[in-house]
């Protein structure tokens, strides 16, 4: 028998919108590994196709999180939180989210 924790991933992946908590779960990871401090400086941090979208202001947290890409997928993807990261894409700017 498996475990919960195991099979509620593709369970949720299945469902209307389930696909977008998974994505959200590994935004709220992302925030986690950064810290913080560097994640108040994230205005934007989206999984789309398994390419984790991250959106700030800094040049200098852009520029950080480009050179720690890998680390940053690697650790994502050891929580086995359901989705797989693909790639990290980081890009300076304003979120485009609009209220």
């Amino acid at each position: 028998m498996d475990k919960l924790g195991k099979i509620l991933p593709q369970v949720l992946r299945r469902q209307p919108g389930g696909g977008r908590l998974l994505g959200t779960q590994v935004a709220v990871a992302f925030r986690s590994i950064i810290g913080a401090e560097p994640a108040r400086l994230c205005d934007e941090v989206e999984l789309r196709s398994g390419t984790l979208l991250v959106t700030t202001s800094s040049p200098a947290l852009a520029h950080q999180l480009r050179l720690d890409a890998e680390t940053i997928v690697e650790r994502l993807n050891g929580l086995d939180l359901g989705r797989r990261v693909r790639a990290l894409r980081v890009r300076i700017g304003r979120s485009t989210v609009v209220d």
